[in-house]
């Protein structure tokens, strides 16, 4: 057997694995958290009898990434990869346990069988839709890691929804105690391409480029602690969803509280969805819908349509950003979803243009109606009107 090089990593993965379900590497370029998985895994594959998946967006993925790696991973053990590995079955075959490399792009190919141990590699680029299938399916541990480029389903449902069967690992190249000085020094040299550096080679999550909403900041807060509260509502059903959003103001700083976000929602269905959490407060409603909000009103819930107009969607947004900070609790999903990933347009050249993509952005839409009133108010000056 040759020398078997171990990170910190790999300490760290071998530390959570019998405490934790969720096993989550974040990390720069060069940091060893594939590799380290990889080590990990083969040794789970060594003594036990287990079914093994490791997972990417397509055998693309699978190849630039695990697949280069494996083989010196197994050489360290001992093992020749290349005479164990099935490009028929694409796995690989030891005395006992299975390691299968699937590519995984729509939600059916997720609905297979079931697997001990689940490997999410480069999981930002799957789909959370396909990732749950998945992970609903495995018995025993999921590993998971990332480049950090942009907030995504991982912070959102699983450290936020699971942290306490989960444990996030950071690493950075300075985790990696065998990497060659030329990769350091490329790597270094991109100190001042700020988000290059953050994401890669702090191991930080990125900000995505044109991200609209910067003063963004997910916190834990008492809902309950504020006199006033503003509510909107954007309709939607089948494709987009209906999104319910509660806020409050607190000096110059917003405050989100509630979130109802789903589709296929009735009317019938949502009306006491809203109305437990705003009782006798009014909400103000995406217009376009006068049947439904004459629904919200025979119900008994103070409904009133938003007024809109022309540029209301770039002064409502200009007046969100005036905000010192914007509070999102830390049970709001998707508010966090699309503050985080809500962007301006890029032209054909890849320049940024002062246009919103449509997308991202049905609670920040019902956000913009919930604040109606006040906007295109200073901020202080709203806040001087008010009692808070």
């Amino acid at each position: 057997m040759a020398y078997l090089k171990l990170s910190n990593v790999f300490e760290k993965i071998a530390h959570s694995y019998k405490k934790y379900r969720y096993i989550i590497n974040q990390g720069g370029t060069s940091s060893t958290k594939t590799f380290s998985t990889l080590q990990f895994l083969v040794i789970l594959a060594l003594k036990y009898d287990f079914e093994i998946d490791i997972v990417g967006l397509t055998q693309g993925h699978l190849k630039s990434g695990v697949l280069l790696d494996m083989p010196k991973v197994m050489s360290q053990f001992g093992l020749n990869f290349y005479t164990m590995y099935s490009k028929t079955n694409k796995n690989l075959e030891f005395h006992k346990s299975t390691i299968n490399f699937i590519s995984v792009d729509t939600i059916g190919k997720a609905h297979g069988g079931r697997r001990d141990i689940l490997y999410l590699n480069e999981a930002n680029h799957l789909n959370y839709k396909i990732a749950e299938q998945l992970i609903i399916r495995t018995r025993e541990k999921v590993f998971i890691d990332f480049n950090p480029t942009s907030h995504f389903w991982v912070h959102s449902e699983i450290l936020n929804n699971e942290k306490e069967n989960a444990v996030l690992i950071k690493s950075t190249y300075k985790d990696n105690p065998f990497l060659e000085k030329e990769i350091i020094q490329a790597l270094e040299s991109r100190m001042k391409d700020e988000n290059f550096w953050r994401v890669y080679g702090l191991g930080e999550v990125g900000l995505l480029e044109g991200r609209i909403f910067t003063n963004v900041e997910i916190k834990d807060f008492d809902k309950n602690a504020f006199d006033k509260y503003y509510n909107g509502i954007d309709w939607g059903f089948s494709t987009d969803p209906f999104a319910f959003i509660r806020c409050a103001i607190e000096n110059d700083k917003l405050y989100l509280t509630e979130e109802i976000y789903s589709t296929n929602l009735l009317n019938k269905d949502s009306i006491p969805l809203v109305k437990k959490i705003i009782g006798r407060e009014y909400v103000t409603c995406d217009s376009s819908e006068p049947k439904s909000i004459s629904e919200y009103l025979n119900s008994g819930i103070c409904a009133i349509g938003a007024k809109k107009g022309k540029g209301s969607i770039e002064t409502g947004i200009k007046f969100l950003q005036s905000f010192s900070k914007i509070f999102i609790h830390k049970s709001l999903v998707n508010a966090q979803k699309e503050f985080f990933n809500y962007c301006f347009k890029k032209n054909f050249d890849g320049e940024i243009i002062p246009v919103p993509e449509d997308t991202n952005n049905h609670l920040i839409d019902a956000l913009r109606y919930a604040l109606e009133d006040l906007t295109g108010k200073d901020t202080i000056t709203v806040i001087k009107g008010l009692r808070i």
